[in-house]
């Protein structure tokens, strides 16, 4: 089975879809439908066989959610706000779902994993009404369900605005590892990178096209995957379009990478650091600090290779730590500072986490964790006019983390003064694989791992 992708509609083993082969046709109809589970009415299966081989996983879970049915005395875990009766608004559907999310919680004692999020945020419910049934569902992406014919017609429009995102997000192919060499080479570079975008310069680096519709074959979605695992390393050089490069005159650049997690072995491979080269040839070294708590592994190697007619040295020094510890332990200083998706503002009191890509789950509040942000924000501020680049993965959390990074540079021993180099974007580069979107203080339904993009540097208050 495979948790990175679940689906209310579909097997929670398996992750086969009904079998809904026309539009016109119900449940009843077709050959295949799916068993629900009847203890927690959240998570369906292609057969017995497959409900037996995750009871291991789901037993405890579902255990739960029988327990508080029978506490409050309801057939579903969502009528919990409705008196018992089926949720009729948004808002008695939402509400269903805080309840039940908190109740778990409590009940498990513990945080709610990622699938356990999603089945409860995106359940199998009809796109109009709310009736906690799924007669039929949209031909197209199959993730969307709807009571009767009559309302998937009604939805169709509303609908059309996700259909394709749905699709790439339930796309089967999602869960399979990526080749390790797609043997391609690179034809030229992109010109005017700063109006161009990663679909675009992808396809022009490569002189290839991109599937329309990724999701049909698996080769079309590995290839989608790999063009959307360049965002880090063209957001990079995107940025690199707003710098004084020219006035640097040196051929090394520096980065530290702040927060650091799988980046040094999924973002910057050597196809990656090519790409950099081919932007920006004049530097034949690029010095890569992978910094944060979350780094898969402390190392220091340097890889070398012939590129464009030159030697190229790509050094990777992994930090497995805290920023503020790392830049006490090594003294240098870089020619930038980038924060991937970087969550500086999960401790605020205002905004209570991010939608991180591999959890929507509640996050903890920050009167319950140990704030490790702030001092290393206030580090990364004392590099004087070295710029800043941090993404975010919605234009809400993105203005929350300027907020988090601006109260860091007020509460410091001496003022200082936040320069915008650009403000905060849509970033032309963000991953092109999208996520949903679970919190619900936010209303970007789907959102992008390096969604929206801004610079800062700062200079010393006279």
């Amino acid at each position: 089975m495979s948790y990175e992708l679940c689906s209310a509609l579909q097997c929670n083993v398996c992750l086969a879809f009904a079998a809904f082969p026309e539009p016109n046709k119900s449940t009843t109809e077709t050959q295949l439908s799916m068993r629900a589970c009847s203890g927690c009415n959240l998570v369906k299966y292609c057969g017995k066989d497959h409900q037996k081989k995750d009871w291991r996983f789901h037993g405890e879970f579902c255990c739960a959610v029988q327990r508080i049915k029978n506490t409050y005395n309801v057939k579903h875990p969502l009528q919990l706000s409705s008196s018992g009766r089926e949720p009729k608004t948004v808002e008695e559907m939402e509400t269903a779902q805080m309840q039940l999310k908190f109740l778990l919680t409590d009940a498990l004692k513990r945080p709610l994993k990622t699938y356990e999020e999603e089945i409860i945020s995106f359940p199998s419910v009809c796109g109009v009404c709310f009736k906690l049934k799924d007669s039929h569902i949209c031909p197209h992406c199959r993730s969307q369900a709807y009571c009767c014919l009559q309302h998937l017609a009604e939805h169709s429009i509303e609908h059309k605005k996700v259909c394709h995102l749905m699709q790439l997000y339930y796309c089967p192919y999602k869960v399979k590892e990526l080749p390790t060499d797609f043997k391609l080479k690179y034809t030229g570079r992109v010109n005017n990178l700063h109006k161009s975008n990663l679909k675009t310069a992808f396809e022009t680096v490569f002189n290839l096209k991109l599937p329309a519709k990724p999701y049909e074959t698996l080769k079309d979605y590995q290839l989608f995957a790999h063009a959307s695992d360049f965002s880090c390393i063209a957001t990079i050089c995107f940025t690199m379009c707003h710098l004084d490069i020219l006035s640097m005159e040196t051929n090394k650049f520096i980065i530290y990478i702040v927060g650091s997690s799988v980046e040094p072995r999924l973002w910057f491979q050597k196809v990656h650091t090519q790409f950099f080269f081919i932007q920006f040839p004049l530097f034949t070294t690029l010095e890569l600090h992978f910094i944060g708590p979350e780094t898969l592994e402390a190392l220091e190697e340097n890889v070398q290779y012939n590129f464009l007619g030159q030697e190229r040295n790509v050094f990777y020094i992994c930090y497995n730590g805290l920023f503020q510890d790392y830049v006490s332990y090594f003294k240098g200083c870089p020619s930038l500072i980038v924060a991937f998706n970087c969550g500086f503002s999960e401790y605020s009191q205002h905004f209570k986490g991010s939608p991180a890509p591999q959890s929507c789950a509640a996050t903890p509040t920050s009167s319950t964790r140990t704030d490790t942000w702030q001092k290393g924000i206030w580090e990364m501020l004392l590099f004087f006019r070295v710029p800043i680049v941090f993404t975010s993965f919605t234009k809400l959390e993105s203005e929350f983390d300027f907020a988090a990074l601006r109260k860091a540079a007020d509460i410091g021993t001496f003022t200082m003064h936040v320069e915008r180099i650009f403000a905060v974007s849509k970033n032309p580069f963000h991953d092109l694989r999208p996520l949903r979107q679970c919190n619900s203080d936010d209303d970007e339904a789907f959102y992008f791992r390096n969604g929206y993009i801004q610079a800062i540097h700062t200079t010393l208050k006279k």
